[in-house]
C-alpha cells in the first residue's frame, strides 16, 4: 500500500487529536495508481467503547463515497487509531474488516503517534494479512 506522506499525517493528526478515542475515516484513491491520495475523517458512532472500538458513522460512508464518485476516486480502505495500543489489528478489527480494502492502524501513545501498519483480509471477515505501507 502507497500513501502519500501529506495523507500519513493528516491520519495521524486526526488519531492525536481524537485522542484518547479511537478515531476512524476512510482513505481514496484511484484503483488503476493504487496510491492513498486523500483521506476523509469520519464520525466514530461507537460511544460506550470508544477508547477500544470504532463504527464508522454510515452517513459519513455514504457521503465520503459520493465525494469520491464526483472525483473519479476509489474507496481503497479504512483508517482507524489504537490509543495506548500497538498498530495492530485486534479480533473485533479483523471480524469486522472486509476483503479488498486495505486497513491502516495508526497507534497513539500519550496523544501522540508512534507507528502505523497496513492490513488486508483476504475475505470478508478475516484474517489479516500484513501489508507493506510504503509512504512517500
Amino acid at each position: 500500500m502507497k500513501i502519500r506522506r501529506s495523507a500519513m499525517e493528516t491520519i495521524e493528526a486526526h488519531g492525536a487529536e481524537g485522542y484518547p478515542d479511537e478515531i476512524c475515516g476512510i482513505m481514496l484513491g484511484t484503483q488503476a495508481e493504487h496510491v492513498v491520495t486523500e483521506v476523509h475523517r469520519a464520525r466514530n458512532i461507537i460511544v460506550e467503547r470508544s477508547r477500544d472500538r470504532y463504527e464508522i458513522d454510515p452517513r459519513d460512508h455514504i457521503r465520503i463515497q459520493r465525494e469520491a464518485d464526483s472525483k473519479g476516486l476509489d474507496i481503497l480502505g479504512y483508517y482507524h487509531s489504537h490509543p495506548d495500543h500497538p498498530a495492530q489489528a485486534s479480533r473485533f478489527d479483523t471480524e469486522r474488516a472486509w476483503a479488498g480494502y486495505v486497513y491502516v492502524i495508526v497507534s497513539i501513545a500519550e496523544g501522540k503517534p508512534v507507528d502505523a501498519n497496513a492490513f488486508v483480509a483476504e475475505e470478508d471477515g478475516g484474517p489479516f494479512r500484513s501489508e507493506p505501507l510504503e509512504v512517500s
